[in-house]
Protein backbone atom coordinates (compact mmCIF):
# COMPACT_ATOMS: atom_id res chain seq x y z
CA UNK A 1 0.00 0.00 0.00
CA UNK A 2 1.15 3.24 -1.01
CA UNK A 3 2.20 5.73 1.40
CA UNK A 4 1.43 9.39 1.51
CA UNK A 5 4.87 10.33 0.47
CA UNK A 6 4.46 7.75 -2.85
CA UNK A 7 1.10 9.49 -3.49
CA UNK A 8 2.31 12.96 -3.34
CA UNK A 9 5.16 11.92 -5.95
CA UNK A 10 3.07 10.62 -8.33
CA UNK A 11 0.61 13.74 -8.43
CA UNK A 12 3.38 15.49 -9.08
CA UNK A 13 4.37 13.97 -11.96
CA UNK A 14 1.25 14.02 -13.83
CA UNK A 15 0.50 17.66 -15.27
CA UNK A 16 -2.93 18.02 -15.06
CA UNK A 17 -3.01 16.80 -11.27
CA UNK A 18 -0.32 19.14 -10.56
CA UNK A 19 -2.43 22.11 -12.62
CA UNK A 20 -5.32 21.31 -10.31
CA UNK A 21 -3.40 21.31 -7.11
CA UNK A 22 -2.19 25.12 -8.18
CA UNK A 23 -5.86 25.97 -9.26
CA UNK A 24 -7.24 24.65 -5.85
CA UNK A 25 -4.99 26.24 -3.87
CA UNK A 26 -5.34 29.28 -6.35
CA UNK A 27 -9.19 29.73 -5.52
CA UNK A 28 -8.60 29.01 -2.06
CA UNK A 29 -6.52 31.97 -1.55
CA UNK A 30 -9.05 34.21 -3.56
CA UNK A 31 -11.75 33.13 -2.00
CA UNK A 32 -9.84 33.81 1.71
CA UNK A 33 -8.84 36.76 0.40
CA UNK A 34 -12.00 38.16 -0.63
CA UNK A 35 -13.48 36.92 2.51
CA UNK A 36 -10.98 39.19 4.32
CA UNK A 37 -11.57 42.22 2.48
CA UNK A 38 -15.50 42.00 2.81
CA UNK A 39 -15.24 42.00 6.48
CA UNK A 40 -13.55 45.52 6.43
CA UNK A 41 -16.35 46.69 4.43
CA UNK A 42 -19.41 44.78 6.12
CA UNK A 43 -17.78 45.07 10.19
CA UNK A 44 -17.56 42.46 12.42
CA UNK A 45 -20.38 41.72 14.12
CA UNK A 46 -21.47 38.89 15.38
CA UNK A 47 -20.92 36.52 12.49
CA UNK A 48 -17.55 38.36 11.46
CA UNK A 49 -15.61 36.32 13.34
CA UNK A 50 -16.85 32.81 12.03
CA UNK A 51 -16.56 34.56 8.77
CA UNK A 52 -12.54 35.83 9.55
CA UNK A 53 -11.85 32.58 11.29
CA UNK A 54 -13.27 30.61 7.84
CA UNK A 55 -11.18 33.26 5.69
CA UNK A 56 -8.18 32.19 6.92
CA UNK A 57 -8.65 28.80 7.33
CA UNK A 58 -9.05 29.32 3.29
CA UNK A 59 -6.19 31.23 3.19
CA UNK A 60 -4.01 28.43 4.85
CA UNK A 61 -5.37 25.79 3.02
CA UNK A 62 -4.81 27.62 -0.27
CA UNK A 63 -1.27 28.75 0.81
CA UNK A 64 -0.28 25.22 1.49
CA UNK A 65 -1.85 23.65 -2.30
CA UNK A 66 -0.17 25.95 -3.97
CA UNK A 67 3.09 25.64 -2.14
CA UNK A 68 2.82 22.02 -2.78
CA UNK A 69 2.63 22.37 -5.94
CA UNK A 70 5.48 24.53 -6.57
CA UNK A 71 7.69 22.10 -4.64
CA UNK A 72 6.41 19.30 -6.33
CA UNK A 73 6.57 20.61 -9.98
CA UNK A 74 10.13 21.86 -9.29
CA UNK A 75 11.06 18.65 -8.07
CA UNK A 76 9.69 16.14 -10.66
CA UNK A 77 10.60 18.37 -13.40
CA UNK A 78 12.91 16.23 -16.25
CA UNK A 79 15.29 17.80 -18.48
CA UNK A 80 18.94 19.15 -18.12
CA UNK A 81 18.77 22.42 -20.19
CA UNK A 82 18.62 25.49 -18.53
CA UNK A 83 15.43 27.06 -19.28
CA UNK A 84 14.13 23.46 -17.18
CA UNK A 85 16.57 24.61 -15.03
CA UNK A 86 15.80 28.38 -14.48
CA UNK A 87 12.18 27.24 -14.58
CA UNK A 88 12.90 24.74 -11.48
CA UNK A 89 14.32 28.04 -9.84
CA UNK A 90 11.61 30.27 -10.19
CA UNK A 91 9.16 27.71 -8.98
CA UNK A 92 11.59 26.79 -5.61
CA UNK A 93 11.41 30.70 -5.44
CA UNK A 94 7.33 31.30 -5.75
CA UNK A 95 7.22 28.35 -3.25
CA UNK A 96 9.04 30.56 -0.55
CA UNK A 97 7.77 33.33 -1.57
CA UNK A 98 4.20 31.93 -0.94
CA UNK A 99 5.74 30.25 2.43
CA UNK A 100 7.35 33.87 3.78
CA UNK A 101 3.79 35.96 2.99
CA UNK A 102 0.99 33.68 3.43
CA UNK A 103 2.30 31.96 6.62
Amino acid sequence: MAGIGERLWEIGKSPPEHLGLLVFGLVALLTGLISISMLAVAGGGGAGSAIAMAAFALVGIGGFFVTLALFLGAYTAEGDSWTTTVWRIAQLLAAVLVLIFVF
